[in-house]
């Protein structure tokens, strides 16, 4: 038991740094905007952050159970 804890832990706190660390969009000149709890909904952010003149393009950074969207202005 202590064994699947801890590798669950450790699999939650390493998608969490990925997505601190994940350095592609914001090298790139994109603006961090907020989490959404799956790719899918990232997705339809971004498109409606483009759609309403907002933005530019979007990126999603995504792990298994979040993703971190980033906008172009």
């Amino acid at each position: 038991m202590r064994k699947t804890i801890s590798a669950l832990s450790l699999s939650g706190l390493l998608a969490a740094a990925a997505l601190l660390l994940a350095p592609s969009a914001q090298a790139a000149g994109y603006t961090y905007v907020g989490m959404y709890p799956s790719a899918a909904a990232c997705d339809t952010a971004g498109k409606a952050y483009v759609a309403n003149g907002q933005a530019v393009s979007y990126f999603c950074d995504v792990t298994p159970t979040t993703a971190r969207l980033s906008i172009w202005t």
